[in-house]
């Protein structure tokens, strides 16, 4: 068993976390084609968590190697093998911990630390470890304010009652949105003065996307089509879907336009537009969303983050590596 000080890696996992965690042996055959230095910097071996393998690298001399030399090498080994590695530490200081999240490198640090993004595992600053279930998601709202503070303006240390004006929601709906980010250990609320409350994310942003990501939805409430005649000049829309991902990165662009629309601003044109709207056929995809787009728009674009949300769980590869190389620029 891989132990650290008073625990195994298997029990720390196990206990702590409430995942399985297996240690199934040496890795020769893993890493017998790797490069001599490769082979005389780490001790290998193969770990089992929640029925996924890594290749666990265990560091010979932790004081002579830099946390830079350590994620080369990892990406190194991953690109050798095809196996996902996971670093192990006897510890770990501040600055090399933001060096490997950064990096989004998987290492653990028995009995104290562990972050491995793939598996929605992260550490926040108390020490303590959380993990997301795929099967809850945040409500519209809390969704609407973490996108904003990812990507418009930093929402920590901003009263909620200013927090309610940009989001166009009441002070009483950002309490609730904030006790349901507590909820999910992604935040902590601060009483400034005796009716001034303020939030503090538990994550530096690009990690934030990471930890979040999996308790996401798609922002679209109903799609319907119709012809692009007959959509009411005042509506106001914002390019979506086909129209926005040829925006933002080099996907071509649809011969089909898509829109996007507040639920409360559609219901306004709702009665009017009703017998032109069809379920599957229109020149034009229009979008009823859960929350009002403008609060996130990028001109008359929907926002990145919310675009992205759009095509979660869509099997074409050609998309989901734009998307991939569009969230690497965001931050």
């Amino acid at each position: 068993m891989r132990k650290e000080g008073n625990y195994t890696i298997e029990y720390y996992v196990n206990k702590t976390i409430g995942l399985s965690c297996n240690t199934k042996g040496n890795a020769n055959n893993l890493t017998k084609n790797l490069p001599q230095y490769l082979k005389v910097t780490f001790d290998f071996s193969l770990l089992e968590i929640d029925n996924h393998d890594f290749l666990l690298l265990k560091p010979l001399n932790e004081v002579s190697l830099s946390t830079s030399q350590i994620v080369k090498f990892s990406k190194q080994i991953l690109g050798k093998t095809g196996f996902p590695t996971l670093i192990q530490f006897k510890s770990l200081n501040s600055v090399q911990r933001r060096t490997l999240i950064r990096n989004r490198e998987n290492f653990i640090v028995p009995d104290k630390q562990i972050y491995i993004p793939f598996l929605r595992m992260y550490l926040n600053e108390s020490g303590n470890i959380q993990q997301l279930s795929d099967k809850e998601k945040l409500s519209p709202a809390a969704q609407l304010l973490l996108l904003y503070h990812l990507q418009k303006q930093s929402l920590e240390e901003m009263p909620f009652k200013d927090i309610a004006m940009i989001l166009n929601y009441s002070k009483k709906t950002i309490s609730l949105v904030t006790a349901e980010l507590q909820k999910f250990n992604l935040c902590e609320v601060k009483s400034t003065t005796e009716r001034n409350k303020v939030l503090y994310f538990k994550a530096e942003k690009r990690i934030l996307w990471d930890i979040v990501s999996p308790l996401t939805d798609s922002p679209v409430h109903k799609v319907w089509y119709i012809q692009n005649e007959k959509i009411p000049l005042e509506m106001r829309l914002f390019d979506a879907y086909d129209t926005a991902l040829a925006y933002y990165t080099f996907m071509a662009e649809s011969s089909q336009i898509s829109y996007a629309v507040d639920k409360r601003i559609f219901a306004e044109y709702q009665e009017k537009m009703q017998e032109f709207l069809h379920p599957e056929e229109g020149n034009v995809r229009l979008e009823i969303w859960k929350y009002n787009p403008a609060i996130l728009a990028n001109g008359h674009f929907i926002d990145r983050l919310s675009m992205i949300l759009c095509y979660k769980g869509i099997d074409d590869e050609r998309v989901n590596m734009e998307i991939g190389k569009l969230i690497e620029k965001i931050w």
